[in-house]
């Protein structure tokens, strides 16, 4: 078991957001919508499971920020459609968009660093 103090500060930051994501799809539940909830408990939990490893959490944040990313243009570019959250729910996918790729590019960042400072055998 990996302790919190362990964890590098992108590995926390990818962990805090699959609470907040699963924490999202929860309240999607409990109002009832079921396919938004879906997504966001499902995200929630690979990005919270994937916080382990840093090359983990860097494929995980890679592609949740693209799948966010495409929610968020389509939620746009369709007013009224499927992927339509509303203003908010449009704005908030695209900030976990953006906040799942700067986790990736942090994860890369942190393994390119500790491979930096790792003497060679």
């Amino acid at each position: 078991m990996t302790s919190l103090e362990s964890l590098a500060w992108p590995q926390r930051a990818a962990l805090a957001l699959g609470v907040v994501l699963t924490l999202w799809g929860v309240v999607d539940f409990v109002r009832g919508d079921v396919p938004p909830g879906v997504l966001h408990v499902v995200t929630g939990v690979v990005i919270g499971a994937a916080a382990t490893r840093t090359r983990v959490a860097r494929l995980a944040g890679t592609l949740l920020g693209v799948v966010y990313l495409v929610v968020f243009a389509f939620g746009v570019g369709e007013p009224g459609g499927v992927m339509d959250a509303g203003t908010v729910g449009n704005v908030v996918h695209l900030l976990i968009g953006f906040a799942s790729v700067a986790v990736a590019e942090s994860c890369a960042w942190c393994e390119q660093h500790s491979n930096r400072t790792t003497p060679s055998p």
